[in-house]
């Protein structure tokens, strides 16, 4: 008896919702959860911004040829008159849940949104029903309609409680699902503007890009890329990752992009003396609180079939060489503390290495490796072997690859850029 257990079910219903992804995830979850413990179909209304209204969600048991599949498309609902008695209309206007004892039928209806609701119901055919306000602090976004067929018993007054208190905490997680995605939406794009839009090439090189953001916070982050021509040829190309996720982080990341290239650009240098002369420019700065790591290549464009690279690594995760006819590798060389730790503490001189035709130099942020409980040198390996296994395709397809297969559930921001020898495809 469903009247018997209305506190469990409200706890079981709260605790799933609660569990769900995405606002219109929790939505559809919700209707399943009361098609399954207390009625045989739900409708789920929503409200937009100019006050009309478009169908959601139906879940439900029914299997006749008029039954609605339950998914059924998303669909634009009548507007309606101030006095309508359609079950949307009522839960609205008073505000809370309503009870249709005996749902009338279609041709009874005074006004298009009833027509069209009632309608519906005759579809389900549903004997009785409860309308609830999908509502936050008074501001209601949307209806939930429970029905009962004529097989089951019909919804009374004692059910009416349930459904409201049901509604209350699903509009909660939902309008909170809203919000996180709202901010997720806005900390993406902020971080996203302070990337470049554009990637220079020098040939033979080019330059692909990817960021992704975390798929469990609707924080910003430190990850960044970068990449300048200089004025005698040479590509110089940066990965960095700033410690921390919140605006500050990102700050920070601008600040050490900018900073990064007015250095490059300013005097000639190896890639190892550039990174010390920024982490001493930190320093100089009083920006104690700033700790980064990175990685600062130049590539060094030549008539010869292996232009050099050289790079510097600042407590980065070392860079994985996808060679056009061997295995991928990572390559050492180049170390120093990260920036912000000790600025006295002398660098390695700068890594060289050649490219050869058809070979990729891949940088990233150690979101790509990490997972929690796990040591870093597995999460290399499987970076390794998933570079391997996806020899041969095209440089931007790689990457996009590598961000989906890599870290599926992304815990963290991931950058990568890939420094490829245009004389063909990696691997």
């Amino acid at each position: 008896m469903d009247e018997a257990i209305p506190l469990r079910l409200l706890a079981d219903v709260t605790n799933a919702l609660k569990a769900g992804r995405g606002w219109e995830g929790i939505l559809q979850r919700l209707a399943e959860l009361l098609v399954e413990r207390l009625a045989d179909w739900c409708v789920i209304d929503l409200l937009d911004e100019e006050g009309g209204a478009r169908r959601a969600v139906v879940a439900g048991r029914g299997s006749g040829p008029d039954s609605p599949r339950p998914g059924e498309s998303s669909q634009l609902l009548p507007a309606w008159p101030q006095d309508s008695a359609a079950p949307l209309a009522q839960a609205l206007r008073r505000g809370a849940a309503v009870l249709i004892p005996d749902v009338p039928s279609p041709e009874q209806a005074a006004d298009p949104l009833e027509r069209a609701q009632l309608e519906l119901l005759a579809r389900l055919e549903a004997d009785t029903a409860i309308a609830a306000p999908l509502d936050v602090s008074g501001r209601p976004f949307g209806v939930i309609i429970v029905a009962r067929t004529r097989a089951r018993r019909p919804f009374t007054e004692a059910q009416v409680p349930l459904i409201e208190s049901i509604a209350h905490q699903g509009a909660l997680v939902v309008d909170n699902a809203r919000l996180y995605g709202q901010q997720r939406d806005i900390a993406t794009h902020l971080q996203r503007s302070l990337l470049p839009d554009t990637l220079p090439d020098v040939p033979p090189f080019r330059l692909v890009a990817r960021y992704a953001p975390a798929r469990t916070y609707a924080e910003v982050g430190g990850d960044w890329y970068d990449a300048i021509v200089l004025p005698d040829g040479t590509l110089a190309f940066t990965v960095g990752d700033v410690v921390g996720h919140d605006v500050r982080a990102t700050a920070r990341m601008s600040q050490l992009r900018h900073m990064l290239r007015a250095l490059v650009l300013d005097r000639a240098g190896p890639p190892d003396e550039v990174v010390r002369r920024l982490d001493q420019a930190l320093e100089n700065l009083h920006e104690a609180d700033v700790t980064a790591t990175l990685i600062l290549g130049m590539a060094h464009p030549s008539t010869s079939a292996a232009p050099s690279l050289t790079w510097a690594n600042a407590g980065h995760p070392p860079p994985l060489l996808i060679p056009a006819h061997a295995q991928p590798r990572f390559l050492a060389g180049g170390h120093g503390l990260p920036l912000g730790v000790d600025v006295g503490v002398p660098r390695e001189a700068a890594a060289t290495a050649p490219l050869t035709a058809g070979s990729m130099f891949l940088l990233y942020t150690d979101g790509l490796i990490e997972r929690r409980g796990e040591d870093l040198s597995t999460g290399m390996e499987r970076l390794r072997r998933a570079a391997a296994r996806l020899h041969g395709l095209a440089p931007a397809r790689l990457l996009d690859e590598l961000v989906e297969h890599v870290v599926p559930a992304r815990d963290d921001d991931v950058a990568l850029l890939a420094l490829c020898h245009a004389g063909g495809s990696p691997g």
